[in-house]
């Protein structure tokens, strides 16, 4: 039996974790007021225009951290792991696990990027780590 937590996938965040299995990070988008949106949601949250996908830089600014001691369902083995919340160039903002920083090397404001997992069987297809470069 596995220990990783299951994805829970619908028609509208499809698209996404489609995107995530190709290592792309997509974000709606409503062009009718120029803004993007994430989590995936069947309608815009700022018009009535229909949303379109499209592929977002994956970088960002990481603005709160948390070190969880108590594991959500398939992160039992991690404990304690890091999670943060990254507020993305497009905008909007996006809760992962960080990685590759380790123990307090963490800090709000420091630039960020997607990263994936370099093998199978890792419990989350996706994280943030420290961007090389200013922030």
């Amino acid at each position: 039996m596995s220990n990783k937590a299951p994805l829970i996938i619908t028609d509208t965040s499809r698209p996404f974790w489609e995107a995530i299995a190709r290592r792309e990070l997509l974000l709606q988008y409503d062009a009718g007021a120029d803004r993007y949106q994430f989590y995936p949601r069947p309608i815009s949250l700022h018009t009535t225009e229909q949303l379109q996908w499209r592929k977002a830089s994956g970088y960002g600014v990481l603005i709160a951290a948390t070190r969880t001691h108590f594991a959500a369902a398939g992160f039992a083995d991690r404990i304690p792991y890091w999670e943060g919340l990254i507020k993305l160039d497009e905008g909007p903002r996006i809760f992962a696990p960080l990685g590759g920083a380790g123990e307090d090397g963490w800090q709000l404001g420091m630039r960020m990027r997607i990263a994936w997992p370099e093998k199978n069987g890792e419990d989350h297809p996706f994280w943030f780590e420290a961007a090389p470069g200013p922030a």
